[in-house]
């Protein structure tokens, strides 16, 4: 298979070559979000694509070749709906474009697998539902839900304790794309507590949970350092969910 594992940057005849040693097709699927002033509204977009990428250079450890997909940018969402930059689209979009790329890619593919850091429960529903209705037409789908206990595990206390643009995401940014991050803005930033908890409880706005800047957490408690081990965490859980997949197809 070709070198190139990004699917978007190759032309029909080097997919139609990869093809013939049977991919799997990793679908990264993020938003257009407001986070915090030190971090761009496509963070999650970004960071799945990152996730797969680890994701497919773990799965080509273990001799399963894989392609990422162009990744869906937008996901249906009200948390930081008051915030200029955010784009929600309506739940039933969401899962009628992911279920139908899914469907479409399992026609070429060896199986689809959707990677994703978006932790908003409305938005999750829309993926586990698309993954539902893909499955039912017959596709070869799956979806690792990280919030799930034994994925949160592996990704630690940091992530445990939840965040919107604080430590987690923020490391995550600095080690996939550090240029996008705005350093002198993210070092000035207040630590803002409590705002997960009241999330968690059914606020449903990070405006309304006291996150008046959109985000929440602890921005300058983030180093590329943890970013780098959350995305080997993010790969692993990514290829573990691929393999289990695949099965003894595998």
């Amino acid at each position: 298979m070709a070198d190139n594992i990004v699917m978007s940057e190759m032309t029909w005849t080097e997919v139609d070559e990869a093809l013939k040693d049977r991919p799997v097709a990793i679908l990264p699927v993020g938003a257009t979000q407001a986070h915090g002033p030190h971090l761009p509204v496509s963070t999650h977009a970004v960071l799945a694509v990152e996730m797969s990428r680890r994701g497919v250079a773990k799965l080509k450890e273990h001799g399963i070749p894989a392609l990422i997909l162009p990744p869906v940018h937008f996901a249906h969402g009200l948390h930081a709906a008051d915030f200029a930059g955010t784009l929600s689209i309506p739940a039933e979009t969401v899962t009628t474009l992911v279920r139908d790329v899914c469907q479409a890619a399992a026609k070429r593919f060896r199986g689809v697998a959707i990677a994703n850091v978006n932790l908003e429960a409305r938005n999750v529903e829309c993926l586990k539902r698309a993954v539902d209705e893909a499955r039912k037409a017959g596709a070869t789908v799956c979806f690792a839900d990280i919030a799930k206990k034994r994925w949160a595990d592996m990704l630690g206390e940091g992530f445990r304790d939840g965040d919107h643009g604080g430590a987690f995401e923020t490391s995550l940014m600095m080690a996939a794309a550090p240029d996008r991050v705005r350093e002198k803005v993210r070092i000035s930033l207040p630590p803002i507590e409590g705002v997960g908890a009241a999330v968690r409880k059914g606020t449903k706005t990070l405006l309304e949970a006291g996150a008046e800047d959109a985000y929440y957490g602890d921005p300058t408690a983030a180093s590329a350092e943890d970013g780098e081990g959350l995305l080997d965490a993010l790969g692993e859980i990514l290829s573990l969910s691929v393999r289990e997949m695949l099965g003894s197809k595998a």
